[in-house]
């Protein structure tokens, strides 16, 4: 059981990995495909060992994730601690602004969010909401994902 946690566990850091090899990829000229695509093997990787049973093999993908995270800030010190820094506010600002509150979170958990985003795009009275609305349903069809992939490789 202790190795099925660790597998989960790993799943959602290397997720975590990604999320910011991706912020530094955006942010820095820095080229960052070698752990953006080791990232994502890994996490394939995890899939088809929890699929097989072989849990004692997380150890590996958190091995790699762990030495990821430190590994950024050899990439770019400055755009990593930016990435650290902006945690906190982001979740601050998202979750305290009770105006979009309730949109983000039914966008968030249906696929509505993208037929919102669509439908008052162009309004320019609602462009704000429309872009919330999309960005919390990618993050959400990306949670779901994340989620499904885990209990596949449960599952299987």
């Amino acid at each position: 059981m202790g190795y099925l946690v660790l597998s989960v566990f790993t799943l959602f850091l290397t997720v975590f990995v990604l999320i910011f090899y991706s912020y530094l990829f955006r942010n820095t000229d820095h080229d960052v495909s070698f752990f953006l695509s080791v990232g994502i093997i890994s996490i394939i990787m995890n899939l088809f060992t929890n699929a097989g049973g072989i849990y004692e093999l997380g150890f590996l993908y958190l091995g790699l994730a762990v030495l990821f995270i430190p590994l950024g800030f050899a990439v770019d010190a400055q755009e990593t601690i930016k990435f650290y820094t902006s945690i906190g506010p982001w979740f601050k600002k998202t979750f305290t602004n009770t105006k979009l509150l309730g949109w983000q979170i039914v966008s968030f958990l249906f696929p509505a969010g993208a037929a919102l985003y669509f439908a008052w795009y162009k309004d320019e009275d609602k462009h704000e909401l429309a872009v919330e609305c999309g960005k919390c349903a990618l993050w959400g069809v990306l949670c779901i994902a994340v989620i499904l992939w885990a209990i596949l490789g449960l599952v299987l």
